[in-house]
């Protein structure tokens, strides 16, 4: 098992080895949720998937047909997901017991001093009350939920906080499948409703254990092997808290051992397509925080540091080039006016006919950026 082999494995889990047909956004979405930071990432994720997708589909899934949710879920992120799947992203992504809610809460775990299983469900019960009837901004949903709670006013934000209020105990309602986002292409802030609402059916009783169960196949399937702290990072949860969902599978899985690698673990139902898996064709321009990037073992898909460090910084991260499966460099767009320009900074050399393959690829997303044409600028 070499680090192409999983590496073609996971792209082909991720439907980056071969686009969908069109019509398959729910099949792409259910594999591991798309993140929808920063804005219009979920859209261009879809379009590195799926054959034909456009705005007006995304948002005809969303809206009217309701066959996408977009809800707080992973690490408190905003995802696509699945409406008929959500139980695996909501209640399977939220914290169990008290050291994953610290986890999960971070620094504010400290400013509240505070039991957080009995705070979350206090906001529970204040978030269903809020939302009631009504849709809310995001800012004025905190507001309303801090009016009733007296516990989480004047706080001391932990360093780092970019508000005064804990904004962990926000997106909890989401993974508690009580708030989800109605409208997040407003320009200020993210429209938030009661998810029962929102899709006109009764909050239904999910057991968690079957939803965590679910959701950890569901990161097998797309990023194995997989270690108990890869499952953790991706999750914020505590590792004692992945054990246990680990245990709730262990007849299904089976193990992989590697070099220099922590163990790791593969479901039993795919150890065969991990030693056959297709070859990988095409170009894809990936965003960041393209779900095929928060694999947590990084150095399999770059092994150089320091091109690791040009892909996944802390602010500003630009997309990748993947050219029939490779890593062949980053790249970030500008718009100006109806014109965007893309801008790639290889790894390597790029040959002619990839930077043809490349322009071909940016000009298919120009639609995606409401734009009339591309331009394409390679930067050494």
């Amino acid at each position: 098992m070499d680090r192409h082999q999983i590496l073609a494995f996971r792209l082909s889990r991720h439907h980056l080895a071969e686009r969908l047909p069109a019509g398959s956004m729910i099949q792409a979405v259910a594999a591991a949720g798309v993140q929808e930071t920063p804005r219009q990432t979920a859209s261009l994720a879809l379009h590195a998937r799926v054959a034909g997708v456009s705005i007006a589909g995304i948002e005809q899934a969303l809206k009217q047909d309701k066959t996408l949710l977009a809800i707080w879920s992973l690490r408190g992120a905003p995802y696509l997901v699945p409406t008929q799947d959500a139980a695996a992203f909501t209640t399977g992504a939220m914290p169990t017991g008290e050291d994953s809610w610290r986890t999960f809460f971070g620094g504010w775990a400290t400013s509240l001093d505070m039991p957080l299983a009995s705070l979350v469900e206090h906001a529970a019960k204040v978030a269903r009350e809020v939302l009631d009837g009504q849709q809310l901004e995001v800012e004025a949903f905190r507001q309303q939920v801090a009016r009733r709670m007296e516990e989480i006013r004047d706080l001391d934000p932990p360093s780092g906080a970019h508000a005064d209020l804990p904004e962990p105990l926000f997106r909890a309602m989401g993974q508690l499948g009580i708030a989800c986002i109605a409208d997040n292409r407003r320009m200020t802030d993210a429209l938030l409703a009661r998810k029962d609402q929102w899709l006109g059916e009764p909050a239904g009783i999910v057991d968690q254990d079957i939803a965590q169960a679910e959701l950890l196949r569901r990161y097998l399937r797309c990023y194995g092997p997989a270690s108990h702290q890869s499952f953790a990072e991706w999750t914020l949860r505590s590792l004692s808290d992945v054990r246990a969902i680990f245990e709730l599978i262990e007849p299904e899985l089976v193990q992989v051992n590697a070099k220099r690698r922590p163990v790791q673990w593969l479901l039993a139902s795919d150890v065969e397509a991990l030693a056959s898996p297709p070859e990988p064709t095409g170009v894809r321009l990936i965003p960041a925080q393209d779900p095929f990037l928060q694999q947590r073992d990084r150095d399999r898909l770059l092994p150089d540091r320091d091109l690791r460090r040009r892909l996944w910084r802390p602010v500003g991260a630009p997309g990748l080039v993947l050219v029939d499966g490779e890593a062949k460099g980053v790249w970030t767009s500008q718009r100006r006016g109806k014109s965007i320009q893309f801008t790639v900074q290889p790894f390597d050399r790029i040959t002619s006919a990839e930077r043809d393959a490349i322009a071909a690829e940016a000009d298919t997303l120009a639609p995606l950026r409401e734009a009339d044409r591309t331009t394409l600028v390679l930067k050494t």
